[in-house]
């Protein structure tokens, strides 16, 4: 599958003589145009025109393909009843062969984005990393960063090189004018790194940048993509220098957790081994999808109720939309599922979620099941800023957050039954007081409402 993509990417694929009869009108017209003219969506539409010819009644018509997964996927979410939603793609490519899931996307009044980066760049081109090359190919010797000694700072994973963001600008309008030019709908956009707070000095003599100006120049160009071509904008971790930038942030409810731990990255025996990149064609990821523990000292460090605060939506709550990292998604952490359907009714953080028909047919239930409770209360409560945020118990495991004048949530997250104003909140449990006269409660460990 992996090698018929490829294929069909290729301006190489057409050959007159391999291709002498092509009845497909559409086809006929593209090769009329000119290969060399055809925009990328184009050259997808002509290559699976081409392949068809050859293969006939083998495989469907080229309408249907891709259709099998996601466009059901799309279908299904609307009856179960999720109205609003945002849709991330791993990259712009998957819009080319598929653009009319992108504008089903917009039809169901859902957001959807690819996900872009601009810290990176390489020197060869790598189709699997297309968001580190850049048409301007002088860019790789002229505007990267460099440290003090002179060497030049190493990309993601020591790969590549850092792109200098004040030399960026013209090579972002380029790429988007190039994706959008190609007719996909996409209404929002994910940026990776920007808005999570790493920022550079570049000693370079030709271009010395301070951090202070890295961090202006991101800015600049997640508001030029925000407000050039309407956008919604979001980025890793989502820290508040961003803020008036990003509407929505991943990253800074759930963290990616310890890079350096052996056990979960490299040690493929161990339980809590994450899983790997790389997945058959139309399956997720392990590093997404599998289910694994989290190590007890960890879990104390990242997703412990008794250790958070919720400092950044006493801020933000009602101006930037928080979620995880997609490493660790809301069902990633098995035993912890639960809990952190909790904390996302407590600090009204969106549910994220790694999908595909296999995924949704295990889970659905109690995604539809906590949505019905977590989306009507997250609809007010983002209007609102958090004006209150209470512990109430020694053990730090019952606690309290208010929106607004009369949005309440408690939520014990221990193995006891609690009291709150003459109001039962059991054990695993949350109890919304919506104003005087609404009262809800949610049964995490059982998953259902009351």
């Amino acid at each position: 599958m992996d090698g018929l993509n490829y294929a069909l990417r290729s301006r190489d694929f057409y050959h007159p003589q391999l291709f002498a009869r092509v009845d497909d009108p559409k086809a006929k017209a593209l090769i009329q145009k000119g290969v060399k003219q055809l925009n990328e969506v184009e050259l997808y539409e002509l290559n699976k025109r081409l392949l068809k010819s050859v293969l006939q009644d083998a495989v469907p018509a080229v309408e249907q393909w891709a259709d099998s997964d996601s466009t059901r996927l799309l279908e299904k979410m609307k009856a179960a009843g999720i109205a609003r939603a945002w849709i991330g793609l791993p990259d712009w490519t998957a819009a080319y062969m598929k653009p009319a899931f992108i504008q089903q996307a917009n039809d169901a009044g859902y957001l959807i984005a690819t996900y872009d980066s601009y810290h990176s760049i390489h020197k060869e081109e790598n189709p699997d990393w297309n968001t580190a090359i850049f048409a301007d190919k002088s860019l790789y010797e002229n505007a990267t960063i460099e440290k003090k000694n002179g060497e030049k700072k190493g990309g993601f994973l020591q790969r590549g090189r850092l792109l200098n963001p004040t030399l960026s600008l013209p090579s972002v309008k380029q790429r988007m004018n190039e994706i959008m030019g190609n007719g996909v709908a996409f209404n929002s956009w994910f940026i990776d790194v920007d808005a999570a707070g790493e920022f550079h000095d570049d000693y370079s003599p030709e271009h010395p940048t301070t951090q202070a100006e890295d961090m202006q120049a991101k800015l600049a160009r997640m508001d030029y993509i925000r407000d050039e071509w309407h956008m919604v904008i979001g980025s890793e971790t989502g820290n508040d220098f961003a803020s008036r930038s990003i509407a929505y942030a991943h990253g800074i409810e759930t963290p990616v957790i310890r890079w350096a731990d052996p056990d979960m990255r490299e040690n493929k025996a161990s339980p809590y081994y994450v899983g790997g990149y790389w997945a058959p064609a139309g399956d997720i990821p392990e590093r997404y999808a599998k289910q694994v523990p989290i190590k007890d000292e960890y879990r104390h460090v990242y997703i412990d109720p008794a250790y958070s605060l919720p400092l950044f939506k006493l801020v933000y709550n009602d101006s930037v939309i928080t979620s995880h990292h997609w490493e660790w998604d809301s069902l990633k952490i098995k035993g912890e599922v639960g809990t952190r359907m909790l904390y996302e009714l407590l600090y009204n953080v969106p549910p994220l979620y790694h999908l595909n028909s296999r995924v949704w047919e295990a889970h659905h239930e109690n995604i539809r099941q906590h949505l019905q409770v977590w989306a009507p209360f997250h609809q007010k409560a983002v209007q609102r800023p958090m004006t209150d945020f209470a512990v109430l118990t020694a053990d730090r495991l019952v606690q309290k957050a208010a929106y607004g004048d009369d949005l309440q949530v408690v939520v014990n997250f221990s193995e006891h039954d609690f009291r709150y104003e003459n109001k039962l909140v059991k054990a695993k449990s949350a109890l919304i007081l919506d104003g005087s006269a609404r009262c809800i409660r949610w049964d995490a460990s059982a998953s259902r409402r009351k």
